[in-house]
Formats: C-alpha cells, structure tokens, sequence
C-alpha cells in the first residue's frame, strides 16, 4: 500500500532535493540554488513541496505580483520516480488555496506548446489557453499563455485589451497611450518610432533623474493631434512634478514647457478639467468604458516613488485592470505579470497618485474625431 503523501511549505533543508528533482526534469530554464534559496525566504511567492516518507516527491512554485491580486504558477516538477501517480494534480490543487488566500483573481502560467500532458492537465482544472508566445524557451520553443479565473465578477464580462511593452525606461505614456488608441482603433498599429515621436511631444524635458517623463497635458496634445477626442482630469493648476525636482533651473524649464502645453491645448477642443477627483468621480470615469490611462505611484508595486503611467484595461466593482507596459529586468517577470492585471479598487485609488502634492491625472480618450483638424 502506497504511503500518504503531504503537502507542506518548502524549508532550507528541501534544497538538495529540490535541485535534483530539477536537474531531472528540465534540460533548458532551470531554477538555480540561489533562486531556490530565495523562494525558500518569506516574500511576494511561495513554494510549496509534496513529500512522502519525508522525501521531496515534487514542488510547486508560485509568485505573486506586490500590489496587485494576480499569481502565477512559474513551475511545477515531479521527481521522474514519482510521475504518473497523479501528483501534479495534487501539486496543483494546492496552489489553487494558496494563491486565494491572497484574494487573487488570476492563475497564470506558461507551458511549452510541445509539452501535451502539462497542457492537458491544466485544461482539465479550467485553465483557457490566452496567448501564445513565440521563442520563449531557451531551446526555441513556443509556450502558451494560460490563465483560470478564481474570483468571478458579477457581470462576468470578458474583455481583452491591446498590449504593448515599451522599448525604453522613460517610454511608459507613450507606451500606455498606444494602447489606448489601439482600442479604439484595431488596425492602429503601435511602433516604436511612433512610442518615441509621442515622448518627443509630450516630454517635461526633465525629472528627478534621468530622461524627462511625459506630462498629462502632452500626452493629451499627442492623442488629440492623432484625431481622438480628449478630456484630461487634473487635481491642480501648477506644473506637473516639480515638487520632485531640486534644481531651480529644471524646475524653469518643466514650467516654461507646462505654460506652452496649455497655450496648445487652448487652441484645441481639449476638455481640461482641473478638479479634485474624489473616489465617486474616479468610479464614474473607470465605468465610462472609454479608455484611460493614468498616472500612478510604482511605490506599492515595486517600493520605487516614481511617476508612471499606466493604461486602465478594464473595471469592475470590486478591481481595476491595469496593462503596465514597463516589465524591467526581473529574470521570473513576463509580459504575463503586466497584462490586465488586477488591482483591488481602493488600492489602485491610493496608487493612481503621485508625489507630496498627491497629483492625480486621468487622461480619457473617445472617437476617433470625425473631422480631426
């Protein structure tokens, strides 16, 4: 008679065995000692291990996105001693809790396309096949993107959005407004020509650091010269950012640039309005079903206080949907961790606000205009 397997939390003393059920079962991608040791550390993932006996039969490995409600499934392995006793079933009925104890809405994964008994599985526990990603392996080989849903909406809606990733670290409105206009119109295709063009016209020049961010009123000029209709929400008068800036000539030069925004947005049919967006606002203009992109702090998400935009996918009562097109230089993060990704309501109405000041920014699109000029 078989022994009872147990599913636990993996400790520091799993790590040999770990690393030989990995050497085992993956040629290519592998998780090294030291990636091991850091998911064995408290932190934004969890690894979960099956034993019998007290021996390692297999893991699971889940990460969790800081700020967000989204999990992904980075890997899951059984020891080849162990296969075809239903194991990575079990592996993944544990990851299913785990991930909604953190009141995830999404379950997230990649799977190479040739790998036909993984795919089988995961279809079979109510994952739908999203994406598929060309030449993700490091052999060559194509995967899917799959998702399952463990927090159902209520209007039980199922909308994609357009994605793109930005090409530079200062490219994230440009990135974000593409987008956005790809929404409206689906044969628009984003480039980075056009992704720097747009930061070219919407640039304050300069920032805390670095090359100049976008401004809400040159990314709203940039949507309204491409022929869609614009109505920008603002929480105040002044120059966006400069409260993060020291130098007294830098903050001349995001004034002077701010002051030739608003004499062009005065010569367009721009709405621009400077108001105090409380949470009912807010609410009213993620329901609108028009495309947003929004200004936000990167402080919950990855404890940088930047400003960064970001594209509002979709909404519902109880989460937001962000496409963050900035995916930085995280070896375990994919474009899977970026896009519609949920954020509980009251934290994205904290997030979506920047710096000492608390700038809020909503940038709104509609049209495109039927008469552009």
């Amino acid at each position: 008679m078989t022994a009872p397997h147990a599913i636990r939390t993996a400790c520091i003393e799993d790590l040999d065995e770990l690393l030989a059920i990995e050497a085992a079962c993956f040629k290519t991608d592998r998780l090294s000692k030291r990636s091991f040791k850091h998911f064995i550390q408290p932190g934004p993932h969890e690894l979960i291990v099956l034993t019998r006996d007290e021996c390692v039969l297999g893991y699971v490995l889940l990460l969790f996105r800081a700020g967000t409600n989204l999990a992904r499934l980075y890997s899951i392995a059984v020891s080849p001693n162990a296969q075809h006793q239903g194991l990575s079933k079990h592996l993944l009925g544990a990851a299913e809790p785990a991930a909604r104890a953190h009141r995830c809405v999404f379950m997230r994964l990649e799977v190479s396309v040739n790998n036909a008994p993984a795919i089988a599985l995961y279809r079979k526990d109510g994952y739908q096949t999203i994406d598929t990603i060309s030449n993700y392996y490091d052999d060559g080989d194509d995967a899917l993107r799959m998702e399952k849903r463990l927090h159902y909406r209520m209007d039980e809606r199922t909308v994609t959005r357009p994605y793109y990733q930005q090409t530079t670290d200062f490219t994230c409105g440009p990135a974000s407004l593409m987008m956005a206009m790809k929404t409206l119109q689906p044969d628009y295709a984003p480039s980075r020509h056009e992704e720097l063009q747009i930061w070219r016209e919407a640039t304050t020049i300069f920032m805390t650091a670095g090359h100049g961010g976008c401004s809400p009123h040159g990314l709203a000029l940039s949507a309204w010269r491409r022929g869609f209709n614009v109505t920008l929400y603002v929480n105040q008068q002044e120059a966006p950012f400069l409260d993060g800036v020291r130098d007294a000539q830098k903050k001349a030069v995001i004034q002077l640039v701010h002051e030739d925004f608003l004499a062009q947005i005065k010569g367009t049919r721009i709405k621009l309005n400077v108001k105090a967006l409380e949470s009912a606002e807010l609410d009213r203009i993620l329901h609108s079903g028009a495309p947003v992109v929004a200004l936000i702090s990167t402080w919950r998400l990855n404890r940088n206080k930047a400003p960064h935009w970001v594209y509002v996918a979709d909404s519902d009562d109880e989460f937001v949907y962000i496409n963050d097109s900035y995916i930085g230089d995280d070896p375990h993060t994919t474009q899977t961790d970026h896009i519609q990704v949920p954020i509980d309501r009251h934290v994205f109405r904290d997030m979506a606000r920047f710096g000492q000041k608390r700038l809020r920014c909503l940038l709104v699109i509609s049209g495109p205009r039927k008469n552009p000029a």
